[in-house]
């Protein structure tokens, strides 16, 4: 899939074309919020892996390789954890950003909108994690669901929808 999604995108929108960034992006904001947001994309990508492994092993699939049912729901727990504080960063460090690159701390643009999303559906996890114990099965459903709509927020937002975050 991510070899066909790389041809895809190096095909069909020039990606082969470099060009110099638009003002907006030539920013040190850049450097914190970019790297922020990869560091949540790919704690919450782990945690959709864990929570694939959590419901491998509870249907007894590769279960003497994976670890303890345990184990694996406390790493999902602490991945989405790491994910949702390096994801409110870039987003607080990316209001900053907007405020100076186009006057505004948020504007509703389509990645903005699922960016909230995004950190509405991993902030409720955690609340219902902590404060109503969420484990097992449906966490790690929630995980792996919560990583679709993280994919669609990274990838699908820029594909179909524009806003001031398109930049192709």
């Amino acid at each position: 899939a991510a070899v066909g999604f790389l041809m895809w995108y190096s095909i069909a929108r020039d990606a082969q074309q470099i060009q110099p960034l638009v003002p907006a992006l030539q920013s040190w904001w850049m450097k914190i919020h970019v790297p922020a947001n990869f560091i949540g994309y790919g704690s919450f990508a782990l945690s959709a892996m864990v929570g694939v492994a959590y419901l491998m092993k509870e249907r007894g699939v590769l279960a003497d390789r994976l670890p303890t049912l345990d184990v694996l729901d406390d790493v999902m727990y602490k991945s989405i954890a790491v994910g949702f504080a390096f994801f409110t960063i870039a987003t607080i460090f990316g209001a900053l950003w907007a405020a100076e690159a186009w006057g505004g701390y948020w504007s509703w643009d389509p990645k903005e909108t699922w960016a909230l999303i995004v950190w509405l559906n991993y902030a409720a996890w955690l609340h219902m994690r902590l404060l109503k114990g969420l484990r097992g099965a449906v966490a790690a459903w929630w995980a792996l669901t919560g990583l679709l709509v993280t994919t669609f927020a990274f990838l699908g937002v820029n594909m179909f929808l524009s806003g001031l975050h398109s930049y192709g």
